[in-house]
């Protein structure tokens, strides 16, 4: 017996310039390795001897180039694996919005029509919830898929637009590099699916995912359990067609009317061995099958799952990407992370519960070198958990490694503006705003950004508040004063504004000062800006990505009240 673990196929792409691993299974003691260049010539060679039934080969580093031919055999069998390349390789993890599909997305089924890059190459992991005969017959079918016409429609749309955004900047004429996406997600999925128990156990903020886990499932017996998931299959399918069908045929569907009609969801089923939604589930069923592949990056689209424990998402995040480092054995692996965008249901109270996840998202980011935020706040829709514009979101994760990963963008160009640094003097609260080195603009009325000039107020609306000692809230106006490259400039006497216009090597600072008062805060302390779910977004950078939501303090006593989920969990 020979098997190679399941994500080496034909035309798989291969982490090009480091030390990579290729394992699977035999029961045979020694097994053998070649590399061969497209003119036969045979560049390495290696052998090693398995342990348990599995064995395990490190190759390379290795340039970017191809097409290769892997050959692994032992004295009985043998595997050719063709049209090998060496390039750059991502996983697309997360939950549904990075499931979400291409042909499904805004003008998808143009895109997948003209999609056409041979430099493009994607992989699917298999959905399956357990570790079984199941998934052993899914993982025989899966293949490594090349971007042409027609063929990408299944594809994460956002991890297609990642590709397509990369491959369009770094290839040409003196260099063309593979890009390889593992989809490797799930729809409906907290990040605590995506982690070991062991993990989960480490911290007592990320423990009640797995000890909840237990409390739901104690005393259970397989049988009855598969007994209720075999009721709840046939049940759900006829729901879902139901309330599938009303929607497409009324012209004013409620999702209150739609349960009248047609019962109680029982999504996502009953809880245990086999529920996808369950802690350390596809951590061993999906992260498990492909991990320790050569990857250079990972994209994380999620945390909508998570919007019921928000004050701790940022703890169970971290420890997540603690943990797939290890994985993919390095500890410098990149992560850019989908800040989520603005949502909320038609009927729902805004329950500013996001404003926490975002929050951690983007510190997340920021104590980490390697890590990119991807701000694509305006993205988002209302009444639509799914936005259908993913080539923003793509675009803006693409930025990220174009700038920190391969160098060839500009912070200016990759990031939007975010909050450096405060202070509160007076009346008012002052925000430091890095990352603007050419201004900013804002949402006009007429849906054009326009340039905001030293002294603008910004518009009533932009989503600025303020507040006291106690604080409580109140709406806000922000006047953009400064560059803080030039705070300490004597102004000219005709400057109404107490300093004199900018040079560009003073812009070069890239940072600005807005002024943030209110009449009903005459002594304030703490300033935050699109601190809710849903709303409109006005603020941008003049590279047209919009400012990340700040607080200025995170003992300004911001709490959440509430969650989509039903119960808020602290």
């Amino acid at each position: 017996m020979l098997r190679l673990a399941a994500i080496f196929k034909d035309g798989a792409v291969l982490q090009r310039d480091r030390k990579i691993k290729i394992w699977g299974e035999t029961d045979r003691k020694t097994v053998y390795i070649s590399l061969t260049n497209a003119e036969g010539t045979e560049l390495c060679k290696l052998d090693c001897n398995s342990l348990d039934n599995r064995f395990e080969f490190e190759i390379g580093p290795s340039p970017a180039g191809g097409p290769f031919e892997i050959k692994v055999w032992t004295d009985l069998e043998e595997f050719f694996l063709k049209d090998i390349y060496f390039g750059d390789v991502y996983l697309a993890g997360g939950q549904s919005n990075m499931e979400f599909e291409l042909q499904n997305s805004k003008d998808g089924s143009k895109e997948v029509t003209e999609s056409d890059d041979p430099y493009i190459r994607f992989y699917y992991t298999p959905k399956v919830s357990y570790v079984g005969e199941e998934l052993f017959e899914a993982e025989s079918k899966t293949a490594w898929e090349k971007c042409e016409p027609g063929k990408t429609g299944c594809w994460s749309a956002v991890g297609y637009y990642f590709a397509k955004a990369i491959s369009e900047e770094i290839n040409g004429e003196d260099e063309n590099v593979m890009i390889g996406i593992i989809g490797c997600n799930w729809g409906g999925t907290s990040a605590s699916c995506w982690m070991s128990r062991e993990k989960l156990l480490e911290y007592p903020e990320t423990s009640v995912y797995a000890l909840d886990y237990d409390e739901k499932t104690k005393g259970q017996r397989l049988d009855d359990y598969l007994r209720e998931l075999s009721e709840y299959e046939t049940y759900q399918v006829e729901f879902d067609k139901n309330v599938g069908n009303y929607y497409a045929t009324n012209p004013n569907p409620t999702w209150d009317e739609a349960i009248r009609l047609f019962g109680e969801n029982r999504y996502p089923g009953p809880m245990g061995p086999r529920n996808w939604t369950r802690p350390a589930g596809l951590y061993e069923s999906m992260l498990k099958r492909i991990a320790p592949y050569g990857i250079c990056g990972v994209l994380w689209y999620q945390g909508e799952e998570d919007d019921n424990r928000p004050y701790t998402y940022k703890r169970l995040l971290k420890s997540l990407t603690e943990e797939w480092s290890k994985e993919f054995e390095n500890e410098s692996l990149p992560f850019y992370i989908v800040q989520l965008p603005r949502f909320l249901n038609e009927g729902e109270e805004d329950d500013k519960n996001w404003p926490f996840i975002r929050e951690a998202q983007s510190d997340i980011c920021f104590e980490n070198k390697n890590y990119g935020l991807a701000v694509s706040l305006e993205s988002g829709e209302f009444h639509n958990i799914h936005p259908l514009n993913k080539e923003t979101v793509g675009y803006r994760l693409a930025f990220q490694a174009l700038y920190r990963y391969y160098g060839v963008y500009g912070e200016w160009e990759a990031c939007g503006p975010r909050l450096e640094s405060s202070y509160a003097e007076g009346d008012s609260v002052y925000a430091e705003i890095a990352c603007c080195q050419s201004g900013l603009v804002i949402d006009g009325d007429d849906g054009f950004l326009e340039d905001v000039y030293f002294g603008d107020y910004l518009p009533e609306d932009s989503g600025f508040e303020i507040a006291g000692e106690d604080g409580v809230y109140y709406p806000a106006k922000a006047q953009y004063i400064k560059s803080s490259s030039i705070a300490s400039k004597e102004p000219e006497e005709t400057d109404v504004y107490g300093f004199s216009a900018p040079t560009e090597d003073e812009l070069k600072g890239g940072s600005a000062v807005l002024r943030i008062s209110s009449d009903k805060v005459p002594g304030p302390k703490y300033a935050r800006y699109f601190w809710k779910n849903f709303g409109r977004v006005r603020v941008f950078g003049a590279n047209g990505i919009p400012l990340a939501p700040f607080r200025t303090s995170k003992d300004d006593g911001a709490v959440a009240i509430g969650s989509r989920q039903g119960t808020l969990i602290s």
